[in-house]
This record gives C-alpha cells, sequence and structure tokens, in this order.
C-alpha cells in the first residue's frame, strides 16, 4: 500500500519550492504559491501604474532537475578509490589520471581520510594541511562554511586560505560606494533601482547581459516579470551582444553585434562620441573617476594617434558606424 504524501519547503538556490515526497522519495518539485496567510508583497507606483510581484514562487531550470539528479543511474553514490592506490603501500601517485576507481565502503573510505590527516599532522606539522571553503558554498551542516566545517577543520589544525574579494566585495562595495546602488546584505534579486527604473528610465542597455538564462543563482526567473513591465510601459531595451541571446529574443527592441571579444572597440567609440559630442556627466566623473584625463587623451587618439571614434570601431568590431 502507498504512503502518504508529505511536503517539505526547501529555500536555498534556485528558488524557493515545495517538495512532495511519498515513502521516501522524491515524487514532484513545485513552486510555492503563497496565500492571504503569508506577507503581503510590495507594491511599486510608476507612471500610473502598480506594480507587485506574482505570489508564486519561480524555479530555476536546474531546481527542477533536482529529481533526476537525485535519482540518476549515473550519480556517484559510494566512495571511489584509485584501484592501484594503496594507502598503507604503494601509492603509485604517477599513475594519477591514469588508472580507473573502484567503489568503497564509507568506513574504508573514513579510515583513509583519518589515517592521512595523523600522517600528515605527524611528518609535516599540521599548519601541512590547507583548506578553504567557497563563497557560494554548500548548504547544510557539513560543506556550510558558518556550521560543522570550520569546528572540524579547528579541532585538527590546519592553513586556512581565504578567497576574498570574490564575490559580494565587487556588487554590494563596489556598486555601493560607485555608483550609489546597494544590492543589501542578502538576495534574491536585487530590487533598489527597480523604482526608480520604473519611474524614470527610458532605455535599458544589457550589454553581454543574458539575465534569463544568467539569473541570480538564488532567485530563480524572480527579475523576469520587471522586465516585461518595463516593456508594457514603453522603455527600450538594447542588447549588445554577439549573439542574439534569449534575453534579446524575448525583450530586445535592438540588437548589437559585435564581434567576439572586440566589444571594447566599440565601448571606446561610443566614449569618444561623449567626448566629443559633450555629453558625458562631468559632476559625476569629477566626484568617482581616477585618471579621466589619460584615458580621455587615449579615446581621442592624442596618446597614439588613432582618434577612437565609430569609424574607426567599425573595422575593428564590425558594427556599423552611423
Amino acid at each position: 500500500m502507498m504512503g502518504s504524501i508529505k511536503t517539505y519547503i526547501n529555500g536555498t538556490t534556485g528558488g524557493p519550492v515545495r517538495v512532495y515526497v511519498r515513502d521516501g522519495r522524491i515524487i514532484r518539485i513545485t513552486p510555492i504559491e503563497l496565500d492571504d496567510t503569508d506577507a503581503p508583497s510590495w507594491k511599486i507606483k510608476a507612471r500610473g501604474r502598480t506594480f507587485s510581484p506574482p505570489r508564486k514562487t519561480t524555479l530555476a531550470p536546474y531546481s527542477l532537475a533536482w529529481r533526476s539528479m537525485i535519482y540518476s543511474p549515473q550519480r556517484i553514490l559510494t566512495p571511489l578509490k584509485r584501484v592501484d592506490f594503496d594507502p598503507d603501500g604503494n601509492r603509485n601517485c604517477e599513475k594519477r589520471g591514469e588508472s580507473g576507481y573502484e567503489p568503497i565502503a564509507w568506513d574504508e573510505a573514513a579510515d583513509i581520510v583519518c589515517n592521512e590527516i595523523k600522517r600528515i599532522k605527524q611528518e609535516y606539522g599540521p599548519g601541512a594541511m590547507l583548506s578553504t571553503a567557497s563563497s557560494h558554498h554548500l548548504w547544510g551542516n557539513i560543506g556550510y562554511r558558518h556550521s560543522t566545517y570550520f569546528r572540524f577543520m579547528n579541532m585538527v589544525g590546519y592553513t586556512y586560505a581565504d578567497h576574498n574579494p570574490d564575490s559580494w566585495e565587487g556588487w554590494h562595495w563596489g556598486g555601493m560606494h560607485q555608483w550609489g546602488f546597494s544590492w543589501r546584505l542578502g538576495l534574491p534579486e536585487q530590487y533598489d533601482l527597480l523604482e526608480d527604473a520604473l519611474k524614470n528610465t527610458e532605455m535599458v542597455v544589457f550589454w553581454s547581459s543574458d539575465p534569463e538564462t544568467t539569473h541570480g543563482i538564488y532567485s530563480a526567473f524572480e527579475s523576469t516579470p520587471r522586465r516585461f513591465w518595463l516593456k508594457e510601459l514603453g522603455v527600450k531595451m538594447v542588447f549588445i551582444d554577439p549573439f542574439m541571446n534569449h534575453t534579446a529574443g524575448l525583450f530586445g527592441d535592438k540588437w548589437f553585434a559585435p564581434r567576439p571579444d572586440a566589444g571594447n572597440a566599440m565601448a571606446l567609440a561610443i566614449a569618444h562620441v561623449w567626448l566629443t559630442e559633450d555629453l558625458y556627466d562631468k559632476d559625476y566623473i569629477a566626484q568617482h573617476a581616477v585618471g579621466f584625463g589619460q584615458w580621455a587623451a587615449y579615446v581621442l587618439g592624442e596618446e597614439d594617434g588613432q582618434p577612437k571614434s565609430p569609424r574607426w570601431a567599425e573595422k575593428e568590431c564590425g558594427v556599423p558606424a552611423r
């Protein structure tokens, strides 16, 4: 007799989901639909319209694939050991990458790891063991960098290698201090600029940007409705990308296709127009830029005799000058 269905909530990467389990197996993964018992959604009034996010979460494609990945016949369920590796004898290190692997029991794998830790500490000292944690770490109590991982390593003794800045220093601190945009200390998708954009923006430029396929990992397609709102308000969307990407196909009003790896020439040509036609914000440059004069001299050709004009960029990147 089949058991009853239990539901669980998972709020990690890929969008909050509801997971249905029967007899210990996942049978379905769906978005979470909010009702009147949940907190109300935020609202933004702009240009005579009121905008509010859907009362239903969105899911990233890989979230929908979790069930298939978990029960895939290709999933590795046991530890693997190189067939010619003998932890107590010949390790055959020169065979790494050549010889195959064989499954071993978890107890055997744990013994190998424990004995290696003891050996390294005895021969080289605890500082010989190096460890670090990913910034976008795994979730749970084992791989989570703020949980048992550090407790275990501290008890063992090790050298920690930190890796900052690699992620949030740029989008949080850099964005905040360079152009006044705060993504806050947490996710999902940013909304600090959304109200400003809905009220005032006339055009959005997506330069090598395809958010429909490279959206924030924590929030799935949460930002997609916001781009539809901009379209409803008549905001133009321009895409600069060698490829007609998915977001451009869905929202694009105009698409410029510089040759791959030649977008810099197009950027210099745009800057040339700004400089020669006096279109840039001088107050902003004075407050936020360092070395602008030297850079402007290069763009205008004063440094190397070659003005980076649209005609020059046409040959470099393939986008016709106008």
